[in-house]
């Protein structure tokens, strides 16, 4: 994260304390496409490997969609790092859901749930997390048109394959919809969207330091 990152982040502070919303929801989807690695390196962190493959997969995706929609309106400080804490504390509670999903399904017989984690019990968020995408960006006035004008540039230099599903996630599709509308496997299809996503953060640092 940089200074463009902080500068997002002040100016979505600064939109919410005046109220406007739309200001607010695209500081904020620039600030989401910027953490993507990140996001996905505290997960790994959180559950330090007690979750396999397909549930770390879950979790990262669940943790975009919190981040994207409650996060947003919930999240009450000004700095980067109070950011990360929030994103952190979100995704401890994620992952011990995904764990006590899979072990209700059976998949899990031998360890305890929480077995490992650090936080007191009074710290663990709610375990109530929504599953959709929620990248229902892009969308309004304002800074609209300077978003679009960056997708414009940075899209033509992505794969093809990344950028499909970096576009489908930015519509609200989840995994299995890109799956089937994309022809490609899930892990495949998780993989994409990291590298395509990866490349997004990439394209913007040079397309702010311009």
């Amino acid at each position: 994260m940089g200074r463009h990152d902080d500068e997002h982040l002040r100016r979505f502070a600064a939109a919410k304390a005046d109220g406007d919303a739309v200001t607010m929801r695209l500081c904020w989807e620039e600030i989401v496409i910027s953490i993507f690695d990140r996001v996905d390196g505290i997960v790994a962190a959180t559950h330090k490997l007690q979750l396999d493959d397909d549930e770390h997969e879950l979790a990262v995706e669940m943790a975009l969609a919190r981040i994207s929609t409650n996060l947003m309106r919930t999240f009450r400080g000004s700095s980067m790092g109070e950011l990360i804490n929030a994103i952190k504390t979100l995704s401890f509670g994620i992952c011990v859901d995904v764990q006590r999903k899979s072990q209700s399904a059976g998949r899990r017989t031998n360890r305890s749930l929480d077995a490992g984690w650090d936080a007191d019990a009074e710290d663990r968020p709610a375990h109530t997390w929504e599953t959709d995408e929620a990248h229902a960006v892009y969308e309004r006035e304002g800074r609209q048109k300077d978003i679009n004008d960056f997708l414009d540039w940075a899209y033509p230099q992505m794969a093809d394959n990344r950028r499909a599903v970096v576009q489908l996630t930015h519509h609200g599709s989840t995994i299995p919809e890109i799956c089937e509308e994309l022809g490609i496997r899930r892990d495949n299809a998780y993989q994409l969207r990291k590298r395509g996503f990866a490349d997004l953060a990439k394209l913007k640092q040079q397309y702010d330091a311009s």
